[in-house]
């Protein structure tokens, strides 16, 4: 290890002051946690401290022997990337200790394992310091600084200062274990927030996206197609099988391909004539008119025609949401077989007591979650919008219908029914966390509080409404607090085991 003595006055800016800074002295070793082998690469010592501070984009968990003169300290610094709660793969970190114009410094180029650096400081002279916590990695660039450290003149005045904590109800996460798994972090705040109506509603297909398939002769109807069935543009959905001579397809058909090979031969005889003017331009304009009638009704006719009868096909991608006939069934030309509806053109139909009624004209969003999983989706998700939040039932309705218009986003099917977080009104302040944060026991429901970085404590909270996403807490926690918002279920496991160690120790 190399300490470099500054000669000049360091100037430190742009410092991210701890968000939480704990201190928790005493020692132990680490025993086997859910399964899992803990830390068994060092042992600790008395007189270990530990801080934890946030900045935007990087939680730092340091834990380091008490700074003794003429003793070397080694640390432990375990960098979080709070956007993904993994390890600080890669970079450089250099820790400082300055007292006026001088002080001491130590870097490492890269972390001994993922996420942790172990730089060291051996001390010159006692005294009251300031800390620094310089990282210069590939994910990006942080400083953090600690106020005021102690240099103790020796170990034994280090002992006495640093004496041991009593045990407490504080549950120990380490580091390595968040790092595998789903979880994250974050601070209580206030924010606005939302009445919300909690309801069902159906999942139905936009009107103006459902299309009819007309039989377009007469005949006896052959179904390819059943339903719900999903479809692609052209796919075969009927044929329909013509009776007698003035209805026969191929007839038609063949009558067509006649009229459409003479308006050609019209077109191809009077179009060089034009040019000596032998023909005017306006019987030209007749005869190409003619041409490309008659070829578009013979090719298109000629597409439909089958040698069973006539080909009904599906005009638009979708499913097949209703069948109008029975297979077997006469029809006529004007007779719907069958819809069509757009899967990705939908509206959702929630539905509201006739108590709330003075809320639904100021309704201005929803959340919907599925009833059979915890998944929720927003309005803006599926790129949806209020269509109607006008109060008002009908003869064969009790309840109140809100309607929103959605893209679907692969996830809804028309009949499907969700579960409806409709907001409505606003709360300029309120205590707002994650649902993804809230366990219940037994009808009461808990949070876990980060104490430390890898100590947290289970805290019973008061809820009021929530979005779907979002919960309002009333009491129980405080702004400022920081709380687990991933992976609350793997801390009741750890809380469960019951011979988890405590919180404080040097790796």
């Amino acid at each position: 290890m190399k300490n470099i003595i500054f000669t000049s006055l360091i100037v430190m800016t742009s410092v991210f002051i701890a968000c939480n800074s704990n201190k928790n002295k005493g020692g132990h070793t680490h025993d086997t946690v859910v399964g899992q082998e803990a830390h068994d690469d060092h042992e600790h010592e008395a007189g270990a401290l530990s801080y934890t501070l946030f900045s935007n984009d990087y939680e730092l968990f340091v834990e380091f022997p008490a700074l003794v003169v003429g003793q070397t300290s080694t640390f432990a610094a375990h960098f979080t990337q709070l956007s993904t709660y993994k390890p600080v793969s890669g970079g450089k970190l250099t820790v400082s200790i300055t007292q006026g114009n001088k002080g001491i410094r130590h870097s490492v180029e890269a972390p001994s394992s993922p996420g942790i650096f172990r730089p060291a400081l051996q001390p010159k002279e006692a005294g009251i310091y300031k800390m620094l916590f310089e990282l210069e990695s590939p994910s990006g660039n942080a400083r953090f600084e600690i106020a005021e450290i102690q240099v103790f003149a020796d170990a034994e005045e280090a002992a006495l200062t640093t004496e041991e904590l009593e045990a407490t109800d504080e549950i120990a996460y380490l580091k390595e274990q968040a790092w595998k798994t789903e979880f994250a972090t974050q601070n209580v705040t206030l924010q606005p927030f939302y009445s919300v109506i909690h309801t069902s509603a159906r999942v139905k297909g936009q009107p103006q996206s459902s299309i009819a398939l007309n039989a377009q002769t007469e005949g006896q109807v052959n179904l390819i197609a059943v339903l719900g069935q999903s479809v692609r543009k052209g796919e075969l959905m009927a044929v329909i099988t013509s009776s007698g001579i003035e209805n026969n397809m191929n007839t038609k058909l063949k009558e067509s391909q006649i009229a459409f090979e003479k308006s050609k031969a019209d077109y191809n005889r009077t179009k060089p004539l034009v040019g000596i003017q032998l023909v005017t331009q306006k019987d030209f304009l007749q005869i190409e008119s003619h041409y490309k009638q008659d070829s578009m009704r013979y090719y298109q006719l000629a597409n439909q025609v089958s040698q069973n009868g006539l080909r009904v096909t599906a005009p638009i991608e979708g499913f097949v949401s209703s069948i109008n006939v029975s297979n077997g069934q006469f029809v006529d030309r004007s007779s719907v077989i069958m819809h069509i509806g757009s899967k990705s053109q939908l509206l959702i139909e929630a539905f509201v007591n006739q108590s709330d009624f003075q809320k639904v004209s100021s309704i201005f969003d929803a959340n919907f979650s599925f009833a059979d999983s915890k998944e929720t989706i927003t309005l803006g998700e599926i790129s949806g919008k209020v269509n109607s939040n006008t109060a008002f039932v009908n003869e064969n309705a009790t309840r109140i219908p809100v309607t929103f218009s959605a893209q679907n986003n692969g996830k809804l099917m028309p009949g499907m029914f969700l579960e409806a977080f409709l907001k409505t009104g606003r709360k300029e302040q309120a205590l707002v966390v994650p649902l993804s944060s809230i366990i219940e026991e037994q009808g009461q429901y808990f949070v876990f509080v980060q104490t430390g970085g890898e100590s947290f404590v289970k805290r019973q909270v008061e809820l009021s409404n929530n979005d779907g996403v979002l919960t309002e807490i009333t009491s129980g926690l405080s702004v400022g607090e920081r709380i687990v918002t991933k992976g609350a279920y793997q801390i009741k496991l750890a809380a469960m085991a019951g011979d988890l160690p405590l919180h404080g120790h040097t790796h």
